[in-house]
């Protein structure tokens, strides 16, 4: 799946590589970025439809980045 490499988007990337274990829920997410609940929630979708993040642990909804697509795209 082709990522849409938005302003939304690589701020996610970008946040998600500067974290320790490269995981977090979307409130943490959404504390930390001013986006939306949706646009991070889509982005994330995204993510994890193109095998770029996993859910961790779905009870809280924790997710994983596995590899940065950008990398990857280049």
């Amino acid at each position: 799946m082709a990522i849409q490499y938005t302003e939304s988007m690589n701020a996610l990337l970008d946040w998600f590589n500067e974290q320790p274990c490269s995981c977090a829920t979307i409130g943490h997410i959404e504390n930390e970025l001013d986006w939306s609940r949706e646009t991070i929630r889509n982005n994330l979708k995204q993510l994890v439809a193109g095998n770029y993040a996993e859910i961790r642990y779905q009870p809280t909804g924790e997710y994983r980045l596995i590899e940065d697509p950008r990398e990857v795209d280049h």
